[in-house]
């Protein structure tokens, strides 16, 4: 492997730590108004950016933007929810721990 590959994965291993430590973090949002902060969303960078990986998947791949859409948040999904099981079985394990005498 080339240090040019090594270097490459070296940074999606950083991202993807991040990534995860932003699904995290960000579990703690609660929303009121659903519609008005959608509509916040869509016109962010950060929403812009997930439009344009889609779009370069899609290229990438040769799959339709739709295919792509859908395999991206299906992969998105997935690591939420595992997260989500991760963090509950902690917080069940730590409240066993406190309530065992």
């Amino acid at each position: 492997m080339s240090q040019v590959d090594k270097e490459s994965l070296k940074k999606i291993d950083q991202s993807t730590k991040l990534f995860n430590t932003a699904i995290i973090a960000t579990k703690v949002l609660q929303l009121k108004n659903y519609s008005s902060r959608l509509n916040e969303l869509v016109h962010t960078e950060a929403f812009h950016s997930i439009i344009r990986s889609i779009q370069s998947y899609a290229h990438e791949s040769g799959k339709s933007e739709e295919e792509a859409a859908e395999e991206i948040i299906q992969t998105f999904r997935e690591i939420d929810k595992i997260w989500d099981n991760y963090i509950t079985q902690e917080g069940l394990e730590k409240l066993k721990g406190f309530l065992s005498p």
